[in-house]
């Protein structure tokens, strides 16, 4: 699994930490993203590019199904009772 994870939706990409090591990298994203780790898709290269150099392994996130989604929000559910 890669280390980090990124979706394309409108004008932005969004990456995601997917382990406790990509976390640290992900917040000093985070602190020039006002703490979405988001940047404009004209910079998601930029971005790939440098985490990479940093050592980390980037990859496109794959779609969930909506079974998937549901399962997850099941699982919260189950959290909050």
């Amino acid at each position: 699994m890669a280390d980090f994870t990124y979706t394309c939706t409108g004008m932005f990409t969004a990456f995601y930490p997917e382990n406790d090591n990509a976390v640290e990298a992900w917040k000093q994203l985070a602190e020039v993203t006002n703490d979405t780790g988001k940047v404009l898709n004209c910079q998601k290269d930029e971005v790939i590019i440098a985490l990479r150099k940093s050592g980390y392994t980037v990859s496109k996130a794959k779609s969930k199904s909506m079974t998937e989604v549901l399962d997850e929000l099941l699982e919260l559910d189950g959290l909050f009772k």
